[in-house]
């Protein structure tokens, strides 16, 4: 059972209602872990554990652990944490990183054995169809071989910080590569749980899907 929480970036006053659902299903006993490794280069991280803990902290989790070096870890280190949060940041460095320290496999087999996993903006745009959704926004300076995604949604891509200004670019990817989008603004985060997908937030995700915007 697949247990994702995918928002679509923002403030954490935008992604407060999206938070608030993901707490509510942890174990707050447990340990959060946040990988912010999409930011190398960007932000340091030091700025990124003070972000995520003014986030989360207000809702309850108190206790989180910061991974920045993704070598050499198992499944088995896995198994103390309440949940895995992704940040945002750059789309194509954070999926290269991943591949290229084996974790992305370590990812995979932890949500296919019901670990809960939220993405922010990049994090989430990974677990879609294809990441090519962040070419618009992200620079490509990484030796990535592929643009596949995780592919946790049905084959559709994620399209994060959606506004309709975006349309015309969607469009166009879609009937470049064939992949429909779920877009999601920056108020509106998707839940993936026992088997169904609800939006969550102050504006709706839109889908395009053959070169249409379908709602």
């Amino acid at each position: 059972m697949v247990n994702l929480f995918l928002s679509g970036g923002g403030d954490k006053e935008q992604t407060e209602m999206i938070d608030k659902e993901f707490v509510k299903a942890l174990d707050l006993d447990k340990p959060l872990l946040y990988i912010p490794i999409a930011m190398q280069g960007e932000i340091p991280y030091e700025d990124c554990y003070k972000w995520i803990h003014s986030v989360f902290n207000p809702l309850g989790i108190t206790e989180i652990e910061m991974w920045t070096d993704l070598e050499a870890k198992s499944p088995e280190d896995l198994r103390t944490f309440s949940s895995i949060y992704i940040g945002g940041g750059n789309t194509f460095l954070l999926l290269n990183t991943l591949r290229e320290t084996g974790f992305d496999e370590i990812l995979k087999e932890y949500i296919d054995n019901k670990g809960i996993v939220y993405g922010g903006s990049a994090g989430a745009i990974i677990f879609g169809r294809d990441i090519l959704t962040a070419s618009h926004m992200d620079p490509n300076h990484t030796n990535l071989k592929t643009s596949e995604g995780f592919n946790y949604i049905d084959n559709y891509s994620v399209w994060c910080h959606y506004e309709t200004s975006n349309d015309s670019l969607i469009k166009e990817y879609v009937n470049k590569y064939g992949f429909s989008v779920l877009a999601l603004p920056e108020e509106t985060g998707i839940v993936i749980s026992e088997g169904k997908l609800r939006v969550i937030g102050s504006s709706p995700a839109s889908v395009f899907r053959n070169g249409d915007k379908c709602c």
